[in-house]
């Protein structure tokens, strides 16, 4: 009986599949596996350097956008995917993508890392959990904010990071907006809570979106919105919204939201700000100009949107 190597079969899975062009089923088929057992032969391959993809892109290389905005704000890192014609879900994806390598190369064995809530994050989740662990990193991860997430199938964001890291999710089972900070101060009092308040004081690694000025008067109460308005707000991370200068703004609002105080995000030592597309231009500009973030994952047209409105020294 021939019993096929481990790296034996590694190696043919790639063959077939990536140079012969065989379907995943077909592969399957030859050699004698399932369909998802091929799928995570695949991803291994890749994974060990069995298999490597280069996508040659010369038009970013002519692009120094993500240098740049590193050195005007004194960034970690900046990390850029090109720009990209069609839904914006593929653009989200892609940049979800590069976030959760930054991601997953940010976090320590043992670390207390917290992931924000949103589209562009649930994007890193995905493509964090797309990939089974190395090995068990031991952290701890943990919501960013309250909220009652993914009423479907889904698992919320951070549960998704856990599985992708090898680590502990522990959850926040709390609003992110209630209606008074008497609501809110009761909530905060209770021990599971607490516990998720204690864990924010060590973290260590933090992922959010940058989200734009989605809010409601439905949402937020008239009052909130108008104190927005007047405030110049332009975008928000965990339910705090900020400026174009990166002042957060409406301390009304912030009595009323459970989620970790983004004043003290600088407390961090790892902080990726994830955001992409036209509608998010001055809100990444507010965030970088308040110090929010140490690495920024976008697209590189919005990168060199940024620098644009920078450039003429905008206000709010």
């Amino acid at each position: 009986m021939n019993i096929v190597s481990d790296i034996q079969q590694l190696i043919q899975a790639s063959r077939l599949y990536y140079e012969l062009g065989e379907t995943q089923s077909r592969v399957a088929e030859i050699l004698g596996v399932t369909r998802p057992q091929v799928s995570r032969l695949l991803k291994r391959a890749r994974a060990e350097g069995i298999v490597e993809i280069r996508i040659v892109d010369q038009a970013a290389w002519s692009s120094m956008a993500g240098e740049r905005l590193r050195e005007r704000f004194g960034l970690a890192a900046v990390h850029l995917t090109p720009g990209l014609v069609g839904p914006e879900d593929v653009s989200r994806r892609m940049i979800g993508r590069l976030a959760a390598d930054a991601l997953r190369g940010a976090v320590r064995d043992g670390a207390v890392v917290g992931i924000g809530d949103g589209a562009s994050i649930s994007a890193v989740a995905d493509a964090v959990a797309a990939d089974e662990p190395l090995h068990e990193t031991g952290a701890t991860v943990v919501p960013l904010c309250g909220g009652y997430w993914f009423t479907g199938p889904a698992r919320e964001p951070f549960r998704r990071v856990a599985d992708g890291i090898g680590g502990l999710p522990i959850g926040l089972l709390a609003p992110g907006l209630v209606d008074d900070p008497a609501t809110k101060r009761s909530l905060v009092a209770h021990a599971g809570v607490r516990r998720i308040a204690d864990l924010w004081e060590r973290l260590e690694v933090a992922a959010f979106g940058i989200g734009g000025p989605t809010w409601s008067a439905a949402a937020l109460g008239p009052d909130i919105v108008a104190e927005l308005d007047r405030s110049g707000a332009v975008g928000e991370v965990l339910v705090s919204p900020f400026d174009l200068d990166g002042r957060f703004v409406s301390d009304a609002l912030r009595e009323r939201t459970i989620a970790y105080d983004a004043r003290e995000l600088q407390r961090i030592a790892v902080r990726i700000g994830v955001a992409g597309g036209p509608s998010k231009v001055r809100p990444i500009l507010g965030a970088l100009r308040g110090g929010t973030l140490t690495t920024l994952v976008t697209d590189e047209p919005t990168a060199e949107a940024v620098l644009a409105l920078d450039a003429t020294g905008a206000a709010p």
